[in-house]
């Protein structure tokens, strides 16, 4: 890891006692707010003000304030130094919700705080490439999707792929453009 943007065991420890306790009533749990930062680190460039009042619908908890700005640039530094981001949940897809499904509801909602400029680039390759979180995520309903989420096979297949997608997700969005 790369440590000027390090958090400490402790510090994501008392983030995730946070985030999945009744006191966060405005926010995502632990697994769907990593989703969540890790959609707007991947994705086009958005400003912390929109992504962290999306992330709290508008009631930023002041005291966390700096830890998520240290999370959202540790996925950014793991990244950029071509390292793999390992998700805080188990990569297998249940037939309810699990944590897994949490973090890509999470990815799902950093997309929809930043939409227009998700698609704006390249909005097929978006779509293929978003393919495992918005299956898992059960957020839109679709007829096509839901003959997916049918398909359990597949569905572990997307999971499994998830790492592999986010660093695909960066280099589409932060890669130089090379000739």
């Amino acid at each position: 890891m790369h440590e000027q943007y390090a958090l400490s065991t402790d510090t994501l420890a008392r983030l995730e006692d946070y985030l999945d306790s009744e006191t966060n009533e405005n926010g995502l749990n632990f697994c769907g707010t990593h989703g969540f930062l890790c959609a707007i680190t991947v994705g086009p460039t958005i400003q912390s003000k929109v992504w962290l009042d999306a992330l709290f619908e508008g009631q930023v908890p002041a005291e966390w304030m700096a830890d998520l700005y240290a999370w959202q640039k540790s996925i950014h530094a793991l990244l950029y130094h071509q390292e793999t981001l390992h998700l805080p949940c188990e990569l297998i897809v249940e037939d309810e919700e699990n944590d897994l499904s949490d973090w890509c509801v999470g990815f799902m909602e950093g997309m929809f705080c930043n939409e227009e400029a998700w698609y704006a680039k390249d909005e097929d390759t978006v779509i293929e490439l978003t393919l495992p979180m918005v299956t898992i995520s059960d957020l839109i309903d679709d007829p096509e999707l839901e003959k997916i989420r049918k398909n359990r096979k597949l569905l572990q297949q997307f999971a499994r792929e998830i790492p592999e997608v986010l660093t695909e997700l960066y280099l589409f969005f932060h890669a130089p453009n090379t000739p």
